[in-house]
């Protein structure tokens, strides 16, 4: 028995301290090691109901939604709970359950736009269907506002609506993104920068955001920093939505033409085409600011 316990001691000890600086690792923005290393524990000890309660408050906190409802429904449903954590957790659960039935309304209107006869109507449409969803008290309004800049008829429409998302869920770290990008897009720089650095505040690998900061700085001539964050965005998430032309264009401003060659060989090796624009600047013919700012 005694060695048993001493094989075991380690292995306890390991995952206490993992329970224990979950909390401030999230608040430091390493959000995501936060709740693998919870997730971690969770699977050694799947009746601990403190851990999966930490994990859930984090995951709410930090807006992995999917994370927060997995351990709802598989570690703690059916568990005895302090009165206090269940009035809690009840809350999640309301959010959660607006959260993704909204999801899945938003996938419901597929149909409509395939009806839609040209690129105005088919954000018009949605548009209205979306707009139309804020007046259902069992949709999720952030989630709403956030599809809604996908469709708005201009920069102006967007920026609202990403706004309104923002400020009914600060968790919304998308919406913080695509305002930013919004904000670059017109010059704005500082403010993207601002709206970049929030979302990095929360989480440090939210690849999307390091993209925008790296773009920032090679408008602003710090190319070797530009570069930095630009590698950091593709060793994140290589597939991000353009992270890979943002690495290729940090390297070419670098003048690392032998890796930017060979990054772009890799990537036609895959089947994959240049669209016209990153064919247009690594031609010379698209400038850097005509690139990333619109006139």
């Amino acid at each position: 028995m005694l060695g048993f316990a001493f094989i075991r001691f380690p292995k306890v000890i390991k995952s206490y301290k993992i329970y224990v600086k979950a909390e401030a690792k999230a608040a430091n923005g390493d959000i995501v090691e936060a709740i693998q290393g919870l997730h971690t524990v969770v699977e050694q000890y799947p009746g601990s109901v403190p851990v999966a309660v930490r994990l859930t408050d984090i995951a709410m906190e930090g807006g992995f939604y999917d994370d927060a409802s997995y351990v709802i429904s598989n570690n703690l449903s059916g568990k005895k709970i302090e009165a206090n954590t269940v009035a809690r957790l009840n809350r999640y659960i309301d959010k959660l359950d607006r959260f993704f039935h909204t999801y899945d309304t938003v996938q419901n209107m597929q149909s409509q736009l395939e009806e839609a006869k040209s690129k105005e109507e088919v954000l018009q449409t949605g548009y209205n269907y979306l707009n139309q969803l804020l007046s259902d008290p069992e949709q999720d309004k952030a989630l709403v506002y956030y599809y809604m800049s996908m469709f708005a008829g201009d920069a102006g429409q967007a920026r609202s609506c990403l706004e309104n998302s923002i400020q009914e869920d600060d968790n919304m770290l998308d919406a913080k993104v695509q305002l930013a990008t919004l904000s670059r897009r017109q010059g704005d720089l500082q403010y993207a920068e601002n709206c970049y650095n929030q979302v990095l505040l929360a989480d440090k690998t939210y690849s999307s955001a390091s993209r925008g900061l790296a773009i920032i700085r090679l408008l602003e001539g710090k190319k070797e920093e530009g570069l930095n964050l630009a590698s950091y965005a593709y060793e994140q998430n290589a597939e991000g939505d353009y992270v890979w032309e943002t690495y290729l264009i940090a390297l070419k401003e670098n003048a690392k033409n032998t890796d930017a060659d060979a990054l772009v060989k890799e990537y036609v090796s895959k089947g994959n085409e240049l669209d016209a624009d990153i064919k247009s600047y690594l031609d010379g013919n698209l400038s850097l600011h005509d690139y990333y700012i619109d006139e």
